[in-house]
């Protein structure tokens, strides 16, 4: 027994003089190496990008500010859902900043997964910085708030990981820290696909729909499919009876199609049950659900997803049809801010990497100017007022309620002049880099804009690891 203690007390002693230094003290535990602050990592990154764009053309810096839907780089080919040649070079030719998939573009967990890593390995935009091509990686984004009509984890089965609770439920049901760990669960679903971008979380305070009239609907559904075909019943002689029965057939049958496009248009432009997006009628406790997703989808994998803050200045009241014909908010400053705007601003507090920004009017702001056009909102009220830093991303501007208004030149050149970083979707993406372009060569837009939107594009793409130092 004796000898057993004896051994015991001889093995507590090593282990003592072990945990001490030669004075007999105990050694201190090496130091864990501090991480940067987020101040140090976004001065890192702006210093980074600032070389960047140094070296970049002027072409590649005006690509960087698109973002383009899959589909709308191959026209007329139907949905994307795998990697063709022409679908890269639209890439490589363009140089743009980022492209989204849908819905539509998704077939299964590994049929994404392998179609944003061809993406990726093949279709990265180069520039030449320092004397060597660096890869500027793409945002490969998509639509993910958890579930409702915007999931695809809806799309097929082989996607569970992204959730299945819409934001309306969520903000009914869900504490801020339930909220923060969806976030991170979507995050990490999207991350394990191959996305980098989510548009997600949505900052609108759920409202009642402002009715809109059925007129001018069908005049913007009219624009986009064409006038209904009409039965002329004149002929220089008259027809037999089995002719007359053989173009009543074919009329029959234009008018068919004419009424499937017409029902068709009417119901993407519909936006019906937008409040499911949305986290409730409170601005308060929107903004707090909002800033919590934010939260948590950034703690994802350490880097997290990009977040796109949607729709600003606060659509819900009427985000029916507004991407056909103009809608507009009426309502005074004050209100906006304290009912629309407070929600975004603990977005903007959260750390939003982007705000989208709608194309419904504010007529007591700037009447008659969709939102994603006007300098009064993205620059006077968004960057200045709110202090937003990120990156303004322009809703889609290949719908109606722009297209019928605007060339895609005048479009694109205003929405950049008025403070846009980022634009989503312009009619026709070749003309639209060439408007930009000759913009700056005759001083429409200072090339200084064009270099601001490229850093905050690359400094963002540096910060969530997208883009990694060469």
């Amino acid at each position: 027994m004796k000898k057993i203690i004896c051994v015991f007390l001889a093995l507590c002693l090593c282990f003592n003089l072990a945990g001490c230094n030669g004075n007999g003290e105990s050694a201190a535990e090496p130091d864990a190496p501090e991480q940067p602050s987020q101040g140090e990592m976004q001065q890192k990154a702006f210093e980074k990008s600032e070389e960047y764009v140094k070296r970049m053309t002027l072409e590649e810096k005006i690509g960087q500010m698109f973002l383009m839907d899959a589909d709308r780089l191959v026209e007329g080919s139907g949905a994307v859902t795998e990697a063709s040649p022409e679908f890269l070079e639209a890439i490589q030719t363009y140089k743009i900043g980022g492209v989204v998939f849908g819905a539509q573009n998704i077939q299964s967990a590994e049929q994404i997964k392998g179609l944003i890593q061809q993406v990726r390995q093949s279709a990265d935009a180069a520039v030449a910085v320092s004397g060597a091509a660096v890869a500027i990686p793409l945002y490969i984004g998509t639509e993910e708030e958890g579930g409702g009509d915007n999931s695809i984890a809806a799309v097929t089965d082989t996607i569970t990981s992204t959730g299945y609770v819409s934001p309306a439920e969520m903000g009914e049901n869900m504490t801020v820290n339930q909220l923060q760990n969806t976030g991170e669960v979507i995050a990490a679903g999207l991350e394990g696909l191959g996305f980098n971008l989510n548009f997600a979380p949505a900052a609108d305070v759920a409202q009642e729909g402002i009715p809109v009239a059925e007129r001018s609907v069908s005049d913007g559904v009219r624009s986009v499919v064409g006038e209904k075909p009409q039965y002329v019943n004149k002929s220089a002689k008259k027809l037999s009876k089995s002719k007359q029965k053989k173009k009543w057939k074919a009329y029959q049958s234009k008018l068919k199609e004419y009424n499937k496009k017409y029902r068709a248009c009417m119901e993407a432009y519909a936006e019906q049950g937008y409040n499911n997006s949305c986290f409730g009628t409170d601005e308060d406790k929107v903004g707090e659900a909002a800033a919590a997703i934010i939260t948590g989808m950034h703690k994802a994998k350490g880097n997290g997803v990009c977040t796109v803050l949607k729709m600003f200045p606060g659509i819900s009241a009427v985000a029916a049809y507004h991407r056909l014909i103009d809608r507009e908010i009426d309502m005074g400053l004050s209100k906006l801010r304290r009912e629309n705007l407070a929600p975004f601003a603990e977005g903007i507090k959260a750390g939003a990497d982007f705000i989208m920004v709608s194309h419904v009017t504010v007529s007591k702001v700037d009447e008659g100017t969709p939102a994603s056009l006007s300098k009064t909102i993205l620059t006077d009220m968004l960057r200045d007022e709110m202090g937003f830093n990120g990156i303004i991303l322009t809703e889609q501007l290949d719908v109606p309620v722009i297209t019928n208004r605007y060339t895609t030149k005048q479009a694109v050149v205003k929405a950049i002049q008025s403070g846009a970083d980022m634009i989503y979707n312009p009619d026709n993406i070749e003309v639209a880099i060439s408007s930009i372009k000759q913009a700056v060569i005759a001083g429409e837009i200072e090339e200084n804009v064009i270099d601001q939107a490229a850093l905050r594009i690359l400094q963002n793409k540096f910060l969530r690891g997208i883009l990694k130092e060469a």
